[in-house]
């Protein structure tokens, strides 16, 4: 079993009693330390890329993740509903703040453009990766997700935890069969 860690969202306004239950339970379990951190070099792809991350980063380039690397960034785990389906599903993938971390992404970038296989474009605000733990998901249920089902990439926002991600407002933000992200 991993290391419970507890997130508390700086500048979030919740009612105190809320956030008094948010803080006694941990919002995301680790199940796996990072092996791929920040300034060190990306393996090129040995398997199908995944995921490429662009745009306002530290590489002239874009970085191309095939599974093992992207998953090498750490893995994380919590359990939430979705607007898409019908019960809670646990959820296990790398979190979107370790992910721009590592490639170096501008700090001053304001915006992610998420784009999805049948290219979709969703503009999400940087901030949400540091405001709240957004996941990559990579399994569902402890299934790797497949095209069909939503993969082999979800944007999973931690409604459990803060049921406003839940609402209108966010439902663009949660990008499923994600194939890029561009730092803007």
């Amino acid at each position: 079993m991993g290391v419970f860690f507890c997130i508390l969202a700086a500048g979030l306004a919740v009612a105190p009693r809320q956030a008094a239950a948010q803080a006694s339970k941990p919002i995301y379990e680790r199940v796996t330390e990072p092996a791929l951190k920040a300034g060190m070099d990306f393996p090129e792809p040995k398997g199908p890329v995944v995921l490429t991350v662009g745009g306002r980063i530290a590489s002239d380039r874009p970085i191309r993740f095939d599974l093992p690397t992207l998953e090498a960034l750490g893995l994380i785990r919590f359990t939430t509903l979705t607007s898409w389906t019908v019960d809670p599903s646990v959820f296990e993938g790398v979190l979107l703040s370790a992910l721009l971390d590592a490639v170096g992404a501008d700090p001053a970038a304001t915006t992610l453009r998420l784009i999805a296989l049948n290219e979709f474009e969703s503009l999400i605000p940087a901030a949400d990766a540091r405001t709240w733990p957004v996941m990559l998901a990579l399994k569902r249920d402890g299934e790797y997700m497949p095209r069909r089902d939503r993969g082999p990439i979800w944007v999973i926002y931690p409604q459990h935890a803060f049921p406003e991600l839940g609402h209108r407002d966010f439902l663009s933000r949660w990008v499923w069969q994600l194939k890029s992200i561009m730092v803007e």
